[in-house]
């Protein structure tokens, strides 16, 4: 794992998981899939810019509302995509699962799950700390790497050409910063909510689809993120009282 290697799988990570304009080779990703919950905490590094200006004394107007703009700016919609995507094979019937799936239109089932996603995300978000966005985008990142390493692929796509490279040794490297989590039980019960998400639609694309594929891996993303957040601050109001 030489210094280039991991350089250029950096580059490819932020280009494939961000909307930032940097250059970055599929091939140098798919062998480097333990940078994805990195990646996941730059994003939230970036969202939580308007609450360190809060805290630093600056006046920030909507504040979740600025959050949310940067959010979809930085991460862009494909991850809230494959949540609508889900919603949809959800409320689908039996025999229809796998079409509604795979259906680039948005039903009632994809409008329903958007929306109280972004509902929850903007309540969840006027309450956030800025460290609390940073650890929550980590472990919904790493709830997707849970996927890819230890599910199958659904069908062909890109899912399962990362899956193809993906190892327990990815999860190993990106569990690392946990270590340092350990004095702090909240930030553990955040990567077991992480957990429980990718186990959760591992087994229900399993059961439904034969595996998982992106849409599926983006939802577990979205899922996670307002779980932990949700989490985290539940954590801090019980710490209060």
């Amino acid at each position: 794992m030489g210094l280039s290697n991991i350089l250029g799988g950096l580059k490819a990570a932020i280009a494939f998981l961000t909307t930032i304009p940097i250059e970055g080779e599929f091939e140098h990703f798919k062998r480097n899939l333990w940078m994805i919950p990195y990646v996941g905490a730059l994003i939230g590094f970036l969202i939580s810019i308007p609450y360190l200006l809060k805290d630093a004394g600056y006046f920030i107007p909507f504040l979740a509302f600025c959050a949310i703009l940067i959010y979809v700016a930085i991460e862009g919609i494909n991850h809230m995509d494959g949540l609508a995507d889900f919603g949809d094979a959800f409320f689908a019937p039996e025999s229809k699962k796998i079409q509604a799936l795979k259906d680039t239109r948005t039903g009632a089932g994809g409008v329903v799950f958007l929306t109280l996603y972004l509902i929850i995300l903007f309540h969840l978000l006027d309450k956030a700390q800025a460290l609390d966005l940073i650890i929550s985008q980590f472990f919904a990142k790493y709830s997707m790497l849970l996927m890819l390493v230890f599910s199958k692929p659904a069908w062909e796509g890109i899912a399962s050409e990362l899956m193809k490279h993906a190892r327990k040794r990815d999860v190993l490297v990106a569990s690392l910063p946990i270590s340092f989590f350990i004095i702090n039980p909240d930030f553990v019960l955040s990567a077991l909510i992480s957990i429980i998400t990718a186990f959760f639609l591992k087994k229900y694309g399993e059961k439904n689809f034969g595996g998982i594929n992106g849409d599926l891996a983006g939802a577990a993303n979205c899922l996670s993120f307002i779980l932990s957040l949700g989490l985290l601050q539940f954590l801090d109001y019980i710490n209060t009282i």
